[in-house]
């Protein structure tokens, strides 16, 4: 008599299966062996890229929004998401561009708002651009990745999903609007057709640092145009798209494709970055006043409010210039008050540069420029002639920098495209145009050889320089 025990699964009938290594197809469906799950599943998982998820273990202190800071922006984006705004234009389009210069805390907005919608069942799936991420900077694993988040999300899709891709096997080759229409679109039309009761279904993906995606724009400007048929296609998707003001990024959204079906949020000083700055820097220094190996060498009232006002008013609503001036100050081998003082120029600097990452982020967008030499004329100006600046309310007028710089009209605006992330036009009260800095601290980099290197601006030699092409177009003037 046997001995009951476990029960081996019954073999399959190969009768008409085709075996190869550890894999075999029956009844149309594939399964491997070796993993213990469908092919079309293990397809997936090895096209997904893992780096691009916004908790991926993979990447190295991802940036998060800082305790009871950017809580504006993040609930509004919540409620956008789930279409409970009280902004009705906002409702109605299924794109919400949030766009900010460098620095500007984008992708830890992104990753904030990734990890409040994933706890509230609103999230759908994230990818992660990353430029120096050979896994996460172009688009090839973008569809594979949301597909397997949305499986994980949705459970009763990884079937349908995985059938799909096993009636493909290619699926992964094709156009991005093919994948997009295969691996999501399907799947959750067959899901949201089944649906019901009152059940919130997640709706959400959330693509951070479109402009990091490959060195080639066009590929960039082709991922949204595919968004834009994706959405047109369905209404069970909303994208946030997080960027910087790229000039071509800019254009792509302001198309005729992309115009109506999207709404932008530009990351400047609204939703009170300059109060969450200063709120950061308080925490932070209080942190480092509490922990510091070297805490008992710090005065009592150190950093006083008028160094952290100072620190916040350099930041301009930036925060890579404060997270920069902390991290430099908390370090463990030197005394943070002697640190803080080498950023304020109070003393000479450490071996260490304190803004050697801030410097590469302002050295890598100037030399994007088509002319980077023009490029540093012209911001040049709001330096050099901070008086008027001060006078007109921060604005150095492009009329007179054309002028000066002997340009044709309309020059300066086209010069300074690719300069979206660290400059902006403004306009006063009259509609005069100019040239504002988003960082002020971008003036200091440019100011100081050492940091600058050849991209120093000899202030001096500029003031000469200007003088000179101010009399030669007076003296031009009156001999016509």
């Amino acid at each position: 008599m046997s001995q009951p025990g476990p029960q081996s699964p019954p073999f399959p009938n190969l009768s008409h299966s085709i075996l190869v290594n550890p894999t075999f197809t029956q009844h149309n469906q594939i399964y491997n062996v070796r993993k213990g799950e469908r092919d079309g599943y293990a397809r997936l998982s090895e096209h997904a890229a893992p780096n691009a998820l916004h908790d991926s273990g993979h990447v190295v202190d991802p940036p998060k929004c800082h305790p009871n800071t950017r809580v504006a922006i993040i609930q509004t984006v919540i409620d956008w998401s789930s279409g409970t705004t009280v902004n009705k234009e906002m409702n109605a389009k299924p794109i919400l561009w949030l766009k900010g210069g460098a620095g500007a805390g984008k992708s830890a907005i992104a990753r904030s708002v990734a990890e409040r919608t994933s706890k509230e069942g609103l999230l759908l799936g994230t990818f992660f651009f990353g430029a120096g991420d050979a896994t996460r900077n172009h688009v090839g694993g973008l569809v594979a990745t949301l597909a397997y988040q949305i499986c994980s999300v949705l459970p009763k899709l990884r079937e349908v999903v995985t059938s799909f891709i096993e009636d493909d096997p290619l699926i992964f080759s094709r156009s991005l609007s093919a994948q997009f229409t295969t691996l999501l679109i399907r799947p959750l039309s067959i899901i949201f057709a089944n649906h019901s009761g009152s059940a919130q279904i997640p709706r959400l993906v959330i693509i951070d640092g479109l402009d990091e995606c490959s060195a080639n724009i066009d590929s960039q400007r082709d991922l949204l145009f595919t968004l834009q048929e994706v959405i047109t296609s369905t209404t069970l998707i909303r994208f946030l798209v997080c960027s910087r003001p790229e000039s071509h990024l800019n254009n792509a959204f302001s198309s005729l494709r992309m115009a109506n079906i999207h709404y932008k949020i530009f990351l400047d000083d609204n939703y009170s970055a300059r109060e969450d700055i200063h709120l950061y820097l308080e925490d932070k220094f209080r942190e480092i006043k509490e922990g510091h190996i070297f805490k008992h060498k710090l005065p009592t009232t150190w950093p006083s409010p008028d160094i952290i006002q100072k620190l916040v008013y350099k930041s301009s609503g930036q925060f890579i210039y404060a997270s920069t001036v902390v991290r430099y100050v908390e370090s463990p081998r030197h005394r943070p008050n002697q640190r803080l003082d080498a950023i304020l120029n109070l003393r000479p600097p450490f071996k260490d540069l304190p803004f050697t990452e801030l410097d590469a982020l302002y050295r890598h967008i100037i030399s994007k420029a088509d002319d980077p030499s023009t490029v540093l004329d012209i911001l040049a100006f709001p330096i050099v002639h901070k008086h008027l600046a001060d006078q007109y309310g921060d604005l150095v007028k492009i009329t007179d920098i054309e002028k000066i710089l002997q340009l044709e009209e309309g020059d300066v605006e086209v010069i300074l495209a690719d300069l979206q992330p660290l400059v902006k036009i403004v306009k006063d009260v009259i509609d005069r145009r100019g040239v504002s800095f988003l960082h002020k601290s971008l003036a200091d980099f440019l100011c100081d050889s050492q940091r600058a290197g050849d991209l120093f601006l000899d202030l001096s030699a500029i003031r000469v320089q200007h003088v000179a092409r101010l009399i030669s177009a007076v003296s031009a003037t009156f001999s016509e």
